[in-house]
């Protein structure tokens, strides 16, 4: 385990740890090092440079965020055929990069299923659960994610039930910015058009594109055969910490049905819906980092 040292950075450490199959996971923490953790597991495709709040919100709340990079994104190896349930070791290997024992998970998007994943399968770290617009249960008997969901989408979702040959050839299309960007943008509510047109959103998007970018498509690959195509790997409805589900009415990317999906099983869980707000909910990720490291012995929710 080595220090990298980042002066400019806007995280506060860095590590490379063992990732338990040869290669390297890239670790970083933001905030304060005392301060109440959250592990961060990011979208798809990402890196654990994007987190939740903007990169200021962990220091200006006073919560430690740990986030990293899953394999074949940013600088952590690559590694074909992992599983949903693998996020619960990285996460574990992320809190441990930083001394910290117990711990409350959140995922956003394609992160949201290793933050479960985090929840069920690390009872003795994980304090509570956060799914932000996260990908619902693809395999649960009745839900089908492709519902409500953009034309592109669910053009990717169906390359990954022809296996991983298509999948690459259509991500290696999306990857080399094949397409209409403009037109995909025209398709996303109103409010995601302004959060993203916002200046410190769009350096932050950038300097997280450049890294997955850089890195490949393998972390997406796999990614998206883990999520639709592989068993998740655990029993949802063993979740037994507070959990709290956001998501926005007016979300394109990943409907408000794959919250309802996961409420049905997660016991207790709480869906929180955020009007006319669709896939990027910056201005409530403060008040979930918030709601996440909370101790007051309860489960309840703002």
């Amino acid at each position: 385990m080595s220090a990298v040292p980042r002066t400019a950075a806007p995280w506060t450490a860095e590590r490379f740890v063992a990732d338990g199959h040869g290669g390297p996971l890239r670790i970083r923490q933001w905030g304060p090092d005392d301060a109440p953790a959250v592990v961060f597991h990011h979208g798809t495709p990402s890196t654990g440079a994007a987190i939740p709040g903007g990169w200021a919100a962990p220091g200006e709340l006073g919560i430690r965020v740990i986030s990293y990079d899953r394999p074949g994104y940013g600088g952590s190896t690559a590694r074909a055929g992992y599983a949903i349930a693998d996020g619960a070791e990285w996460a574990r290997r992320a809190a441990d990069a930083f001394g910290v024992d117990a711990f409350a998970t959140m995922g956003t998007s394609g992160g949201g299923p290793f933050a479960a994943a985090t929840a069920a399968l690390a009872p003795d770290r994980v304090t509570r659960l956060c799914i932000c617009v996260g990908i619902g249960p693809a395999q649960a008997p009745g839900f089908d994610s492709r519902a409500g969901m953009l034309a592109e989408t669910v053009e990717e979702i169906d390359a990954a039930s022809r296996g991983e040959a298509e999948l690459r050839a259509f991500i290696d299309r999306l990857g080399r910015g094949e397409g209409d960007l403009s037109a995909w943008m025209s398709q996303l509510p109103a409010r995601d058009r302004a959060i993203l047109g916002d200046a410190a959103v769009q350096h932050e998007e950038a300097v997280e594109h450049e890294e997955w970018t850089t890195a490949g498509v393998e972390g997406w690959v796999n990614d998206d055969l883990a999520i639709f195509e592989r068993p998740w790997g655990f029993d949802l409805s063993s979740i037994a910490v507070p959990t709290l589900l956001a998501y926005g009415a007016a979300d394109v990317l990943v409907p408000l049905s794959h919250g309802v999906a996961y409420e049905s099983i997660i016991p207790g869980a709480r869906l929180s819906i955020v009007p006319d707000a669709g896939h990027w909910l910056r201005p409530e990720e403060r008040d979930l980092l918030v709601w996440l490291t909370r101790d007051d012995g309860a489960g309840s929710t703002r």
